[in-house]
């Protein structure tokens, strides 16, 4: 898991360079599980592993809402970042995504909970994501 976090920072490296007044981190999921709805019941599963993400922050050491966008899937437009105590920093969307990081440890996780709420028999999976990073 290291090397391929290795990796990805040295391949984005380029793009760090172009912008050093913002900090960046070359993230990998570790683990996915949550809730699937099928036939009428919530069930528990464990999930594929997403893509690798890369983490930005704005020069003032908050995220910024275009690269957490990728991770919470939803547009930039409805992305809200807050600074929180200890170096943590929760970003939410308006549609049940969340993205808990901690600058100080670079772990963090994903979540998905719009599917919680829905009545409908074909709802979104409720899911949650572990991740860590390697500053660049």
């Amino acid at each position: 898991m290291k090397n391929l976090i290795t990796a990805l920072a040295i391949l984005l490296s380029t793009s760090a360079v172009a912008q050093p007044d913002k900090d960046w981190w070359a993230c990998q999921y570790l683990e996915s599980a949550g809730l699937q709805w099928k036939n009428g019941q919530w069930g528990v599963g464990r999930f594929q592993l997403e893509s690798p993400f890369v983490l930005m922050s704005d020069g003032n050491g908050s995220l910024t809402e275009d690269s957490v966008s990728k991770p919470i899937k939803a547009p930039v437009s409805l992305v809200e970042c807050v600074d929180l105590q200890g170096g943590d920093i929760g970003c939410y969307d308006a549609s049940g995504g969340y993205l808990f990081f901690n600058t100080n440890t670079g772990r963090g996780g994903v979540s998905q909970m719009n599917g919680a709420t829905s009545t409908s028999d074909n709802r979104d999976t409720v899911s949650v994501q572990a991740f860590e990073c390697t500053k660049g």
